[in-house]
């Protein structure tokens, strides 16, 4: 009888290792080389960005010139309408367009208190495409290119230059609600 004890436990403990194993073999091939939200490749940065980082970054000082000379005129935009829709800005860190159109369109939003997690800026590549992802859905040619979205819907966008007042141009998007 005592060898049938001993063959038990040696089963259970080349059970025990075995589980062990597999659970050190699935710890181990669990990717954790998650890229990055974005990328720097001197002097420009892609993927999704912040205000943030371009606005601290050094190589950024357009950003911070554009954002402090603009005076927005918050009160051709309806803080309401504005406050329930999110935006998507696609942009070139490189794009004389966007470093012109992208700092105004902050201070609109700041401004008015809009929710930053309602807003993306995602930095694109000079040919227009995505760094980590593939964005040719939304069918992106210029730079600057704001999309509003309206429950998950798109309602309007501005591309490059808006046509008259950035505000103006927002609130006839925003009319669409």
């Amino acid at each position: 009888m005592g060898g049938t004890v001993g063959v038990s436990q040696k089963n259970s403990m080349l059970r025990l290792i075995i589980l062990i194993l597999l659970i050190i073999e699935g710890c181990t091939s669990v990717s954790t080389k998650k890229h990055p939200a974005y990328v720097y490749k001197d002097p420009y940065h892609y993927g999704i960005l912040s205000k943030t980082l371009i606005e601290s970054h050094a190589g950024y000082s357009w950003f911070n010139k554009q954002y402090n000379k603009y005076i927005p005129q918050i009160e051709q935009i309806d803080e309401n309408k504005l406050n329930q829709v999110s935006i998507k800005i696609f942009m070139g860190t490189w794009c004389h367009d966007s470093k012109r159109e992208v700092p105004r369109l902050y201070k609109i939003l700041d401004a008015i208190g809009h929710n930053e997690s309602n807003l993306e800026i995602i930095g694109l590549t000079k040919d227009k495409k995505g760094y980590f992802n593939d964005y040719s859905q939304y069918g992106i040619i210029n730079t600057p290119t704001f999309i509003f979205f309206h429950k998950g819907e798109e309602i309007g966008r501005i591309i490059e230059r808006p046509k008259g007042l950035l505000e103006s141009r927002i609130q006839f998007i925003l009319d669409k609600i």
